[in-house]
């Protein structure tokens, strides 16, 4: 379950994550940790697809889109138990299948952190205002009824006047969730695909402009 989320544009959160991973003595587990490994050196578990070679830490080498590659810290979480913690940042929305990819956070441990760029983000003009959002994001999230939901990201998002009219309600740069157990999570529209029902698009937007 999802226990707490919020958008946010301030990183002190992280700063306070590191500090109750060290005060609650959590073994911890940072998924996607390569690009910016900043729980280090409080959380000394890694899963990536890039090696670090920070001191003291536990390297696993996956890759999230091949659940073949999951073995290794499987088989540990085996042998020793599930992580206390597990911390996933600027990393599923990165993947073609978050779905699968927050199922093997579960799998791994019993609660964690997850942090996504945000809903307003993703609309905004980035890079001198060429296009929207991150161009190597496959998706982006919100949270709808106590689910973490995925969004397909459409070109027509680039042209679309309701894409400006979200951005109206800004919140922050980024969208932090806490969950324990289980992550639930869900693709809009249960994954039924656009072609020729406008009814849809009108609902896509309806819901992110809450």
């Amino acid at each position: 379950m999802i226990t707490e989320w919020y958008y946010t544009s301030d990183y002190s959160w992280r700063i306070t994550l590191k500090q109750k991973i060290e005060k609650e003595n959590y073994k911890s587990i940072d998924v996607g940790a390569t690009v910016n490994y900043w729980s280090y050196p409080e959380c000394k578990f890694v899963a990536d697809a890039v090696a670090v070679s920070n001191e003291g830490t536990t390297f696993f080498k996956i890759n999230l889109e091949d659940e073949s590659t999951y073995s290794e810290v499987l088989e540990y979480v085996k042998n020793h138990g599930k992580f206390d913690y597990s911390i996933c940042v600027h990393t599923i929305e990165d993947v073609f299948n978050p779905l699968m990819a927050c199922r093997f956070l579960e799998q791994i441990s019993h609660r964690g952190c997850i942090a996504i760029p945000s809903k307003y983000d993703e609309f905004s003009k980035l890079y001198d205002n060429k296009y929207r959002g991150n161009a190597h994001h496959k998706q982006f999230f919100d949270i709808s009824d106590e689910y973490l939901v995925t969004y397909p990201k459409y070109s027509w998002i680039e042209v679309d006047e309701r894409s400006d009219l979200i951005l109206k309600n800004y919140k922050g740069k980024e969208l932090v969730l806490f969950w324990e157990e289980t992550i639930p999570i869900k693709i809009f529209g249960d994954g039924v695909p656009f072609v020729g029902d406008n009814s849809l698009i009108f609902n896509y937007f309806k819901e992110l402009m809450k």
